[in-house]
């Protein structure tokens, strides 16, 4: 009985009712009343909306000025910020007042990731909520080596307010979670009883946290001050208007390049990967269906475009052991470039090891004779691909994993992580991951030799068995990019050279 008492409290507070806009609110926040511009329906700027529907009572914690003063110093960074967001912020402003939500669940983004779509953490979370992969399994998120729905932005925000909206039920307050949101459930739980079994309140103050998820609700009360003060953050808000922004096209084509959707979509390149960045090879796969995001002022002609048919069909084809990827490029009419940017190359010394599948655009190829393939053996050799270049090492007279992270120069908690350690003791023997694949290794921390700051840039040392397209997805960046700022004329790199990569 107390359980369903409790479920249909939560359920009431979930409703709209529960956050319904007032024609005039009052926002609180330090205990000076902030009143919002009148809200309706015909309101131009989005901010309007979003103040009125900050809900969250405020937290009396000494960190919510740590982090003003943060944010205060860093207007160039908070703009970056408040730009990425324009694209999403709608969006996302709709989905969260149609479960009735705080509005300040909105801005979550902002500290999670600032916005970025492309925001890849130690912990292996990725997209502007964040998501780890298991949690991102556990609510829907489709990861394969194609697509990658903690990255996509509508099912993720799907699955956050989900998540959330669980959290909030099991804990009964939005402060609680966030938390949950920040650290797990396991932790805040643990948490509360320890709390409890002492006689102790149970609110998140005053709960004994991990230090992130102690900051992590001041710092969003922070980001609510400044979407209700930015004059005192030296700050002015970008107008974003109250209409969406985006809308969803669907797909069900022969794999597609995201360069051509750009193209037929009559957008850069980086303007469409900021909508659509959940395909980790920048190709939609064939057979698939699909819905990407495109501008709504661009929606018309990206269907007209589309139904003209006029792109690069990328398909597999098996391409011989020795090959370059300048050598593949040749022959099916393409850059090694693009090879390069949609493929994960078994190479050494520049050549590849052995016979491969490789994905090329065949419509360049019609006098070319072409060894096809089948999609299963694509995703099986570039599945073969991502696990060879796992490095692993064996222990060979135990010792411990401050010792072994000392002598390879990498962190003794990623070691840990790699490798699902309890104990920092090693055995005789034993096998462990000492450099992840693929995008996994962005959570690398290597030596000052390997990886120096200088001037805010990034100088990164080539390892054996690199690629410029891994080291590209390590630093979420791209090939082009990466070619122009090193002055490379081909997509083959040699171990030990130096590469520069720019923060802008």
């Amino acid at each position: 009985m107390k359980f369903l008492l409790s479920l249909g409290l939560a359920l009431a507070l979930l409703s709209p009712a529960a956050f319904s806009a007032q024609e005039t609110q009052i926002a609180y926040y330090d205990a000076q009343p902030y009143v919002s511009e009148p809200v309706t329906e015909q309101s131009e700027n989005l901010w309007i909306r979003i103040r009125a529907g900050l809900a969250l009572e405020p937290l009396d914690s000494p960190l919510i000025q740590a982090h003003v003063d943060w944010y205060s110093k860093r207007p160039d960074y908070v703009n970056r910020m408040l730009d990425r967001s324009r694209l999403y912020l709608f969006h996302i402003v709709e989905e969260v007042e149609k479960r009735g939500m705080p509005m300040e669940i909105a801005l979550l983004p902002m500290i999670e990731s600032a916005y970025n779509p492309q925001a890849y953490s130690r912990s292996h979370a990725a997209g502007i909520w964040q998501f780890i992969p298991s949690t991102g399994k556990n609510y829907g998120l489709q990861q394969n080596p194609w697509y990658d729905g903690r990255r996509d932005v509508t099912a993720a925000t799907q699955a956050a307010l989900d998540y959330l909206q669980k959290l909030f039920i099991d804990f009964g307050s939005w402060e609680l979670a966030l938390a949950a949101y920040n650290c797990g459930e396991g932790c805040v739980s643990r948490a509360i009883q320890k709390n409890a079994a002492r006689g102790r309140p149970t609110d998140y103050l005053s709960l004994s946290l991990p230090p992130e998820t102690r900051h992590y609700v001041p710092k969003l009360m922070a980001i609510k001050k400044l979407v209700l003060d930015p004059q005192s953050f030296g700050i002015d808000l970008n107008d974003i208007p109250n209409e969406p922004y985006f809308t969803q096209v669907s797909l069900n084509t022969g794999a597609m390049d995201l360069r051509s959707c750009a193209r037929l979509a009559g957008m850069s390149e980086q303007e469409f990967l900021s909508l659509n960045p959940a395909f980790p090879r920048k190709l939609i796969k064939s057979g698939e269906d699909v819905s990407v995001l495109v501008p709504v002022t661009n929606a018309e002609l990206f269907q007209t475009n589309l139904e003209k048919g006029e792109w690069d069909s990328w398909q597999p084809v098996t391409v011989r052991k020795g090959m370059t990827a300048t050598q593949i490029a040749e022959q099916f009419g393409t850059s090694s470039e693009r090879i390069c940017e949609h493929n994960h190359l078994h190479l050494r010394n520049g050549r590849l090891v052995k016979d491969q599948v490789v994905l090329v655009p065949i419509n360049n190829t019609s006098e070319n004779e072409v060894e096809t393939a089948s999609w299963q053996e694509a995703v099986a050799d570039a599945k073969e691909a991502r696990e060879a270049s796992t490095k692993y090492y064996i222990v060979r007279n135990g010792g411990s994993v401050e010792y072994l992270a000392r002598k390879l120069k990498v962190r003794a908690t990623d070691l840990k992580r790699w490798n699902r350690l309890k104990s920092s003791k090693l055995k005789r023997g034993q096998r462990l991951i000492i450099q992840p694949a693929g995008n996994d290794y962005t959570a690398v921390a290597v030596s000052a030799s390997t990886n120096k700051k200088t001037n805010g840039n990034t100088h990164y040392t080539v390892r054996r068995g690199d690629t410029l397209y891994s080291i590209a997805n390590r630093f979420n960046v791209s090939v082009s990019e990466l070619k122009a700022w090193n002055k490379l004329r081909s997509a083959n790199v040699q171990a030990g050279r130096q590469l520069t990569i720019k923060r802008s």
